[in-house]
């Protein structure tokens, strides 16, 4: 009796403090509880803590942002694209409840710069529990826990238990994801909602019940949708992921429909390309992410250049409207080398950019494991291996092809890591297994028997 009163006086204390903290932490607490019951007693404890170790460095670097607030400042923030988040959601939440503002701030929380679903979403949770500028922090980074949680178990449902683990490990404790997952970008929830997304696609295939399936398909078009409201491209991602992924996969289980698609896709492909009305609306989008890469360019901070030297000159960001086919094919090429390599050492011009350097060995290491994750993941389930390709991809080109910033690159290129990290954990555990498999090869290793000595 004394440890339940104990307990409700020490919960009514924190959720006094933060309401929103206690509502998160009971929210991912009861989706942990769900996903142990389906694990042996070794995975459920591995699993178990995993979570708890991740959730208490999360909230531990929360903690100390909030208590290492310089006073002079209404909160501290991560990163300086927080601050437009936390102050435009707390006016938009006054307007909201005729609470009245400045006209200046009136302007600023309706520009078009920045606008999303998030802002009107953080809005609103406001309005429920009280200004949050830190238990949005909370927010997000338990939002970004239970992406990796839902990944995990579905991970871990086709793949195997260690492989899941072993993504869900580096996924929770990537440097990139581990900060952005603590800080009030919407990155976390997109990520949540893309995880979402992806559990939907995989299920049209394999739901035993057609209704099962229509509501998958139904979840897979509401998610695009929010996907497209929180990210300029969302949409694209989901529909090219699933409408991709899922065939490919299916195809991929019938190897007879399989090898004449192979052959058909190339000619058909062709065949559109001289096309001059698909050649110029391929144009206009390169066009199109060619301006936003511009823009990139121009931001703060260290930056990279794909474009032809001509169209960075005195026009402005106008002049990618004049590129060319050839200029364009050139932007394309040098546009994927370089989220492929950014940053090079001959880029790292500060101490501070040498912190990127870990995360760059690990973001190789990923595509090293990436082909022999696909080769194992095809043998094993083709249908999650292709929607995992499909989606990493068109993320990969979605953020290719509109960065231009060093840091915002690293920052984006987590949005692939979602999908390319499951596959290295593919890889690697496969790789193991047949490094362990593989007959020994040292010349002083063991004889086989009734060889002679």
């Amino acid at each position: 009796m004394k440890v339940a009163i104990v307990a409700g006086v020490i919960l009514g204390v924190l959720y006094t403090l933060s309401p929103l903290t206690v509502l998160c932490l009971a929210g991912l607490t009861a989706l942990g509880w769900l996903i142990a019951r389906e694990l042996t007693p070794r995975e459920r404890a591995w699993f178990s803590t995993l979570v708890a170790f991740a959730v208490a460095v999360r909230l531990a670097a929360i903690s100390a942002l909030f208590l290492l607030a310089d006073p002079s400042k209404p909160y501290a923030n991560l990163f300086g694209d927080e601050e437009l988040f936390k102050s435009r959601t707390l006016w938009l939440r006054n307007i909201g409840l005729g609470v009245s503002v400045s006209p200046a701030d009136m302007i600023y929380v309706f520009d078009e710069v920045g606008r999303s679903s998030y802002l009107y979403l953080l809005a609103y949770i406001q309005a429920l529990v009280g200004d949050a500028p830190y238990g949005n922090n909370v927010l997000n980074a338990t939002v970004f826990v239970a992406a990796v949680m839902m990944s995990y178990w579905l991970i871990r449902r086709v793949f195997g238990g260690i492989t899941a683990l072993a993504g869900a490990i580096l996924l929770l404790f990537v440097p990139s994801l581990l900060s952005w997952s603590i800080s009030v970008l919407k990155e976390p929830l997109y990520f949540f909602v893309a995880s979402i997304e992806l559990l939907a696609a995989f299920y049209i295939a394999r739901a035993p019940r057609v209704w099962q399936r229509v509501a998958a398909a139904a979840i897979v078009v509401l998610t695009a949708i929010a996907l497209g409201s929180l990210r300029v491209g969302g949409t694209e991602l989901a529909v090219v992921g699933t409408l991709v992924g899922l065939p490919a996969g299916l195809l991929a289980t019938r190897p007879r429909l399989a090898f004449p698609t192979i052959i058909a896709i190339p000619i058909v492909i062709a065949l559109a390309a001289v096309q001059p009305r698909v050649q110029e609306r391929t144009l206009r989008a390169l066009q199109y992410t060619a301006f936003q890469h511009w823009g990139h360019v121009g931001t703060p901070g260290y930056s990279y250049k794909v474009l032809d030297a001509r169209l960075y000159a005195d026009m402005g960001r106008s002049a990618v409207l004049s590129m060319t086919y050839p200029e364009a094919g050139r932007y394309v090429v040098r546009a994927f080398w370089n989220f492929v390599t950014v940053p090079r050492w001959s880029q790292i011009e500060s101490l501070s950019a040498l912190a990127y350097l870990p995360e760059q060995a690990l973001w190789y290491s990923i595509l090293i494991l990436l082909p022999i994750g696909v080769v194992a993941g095809m043998r094993r389930d083709p249908v999650l291996t292709c929607l995992l390709i499909a989606h990493g991809l068109a993320a990969s080109g979605m953020v290719a092809l509109t960065s231009g910033n060093i840091g915002t690159l690293i920052r984006h290129r987590g949005l692939t890591l979602p999908y390319f990290t499951w596959l290295a954990a593919i890889g690697a555990c496969s790789l193991v297994v047949w490094l362990i498999a593989r007959p020994s090869s040292r010349p002083f290793g063991p004889r086989p028997s009734g060889e002679p000595a």
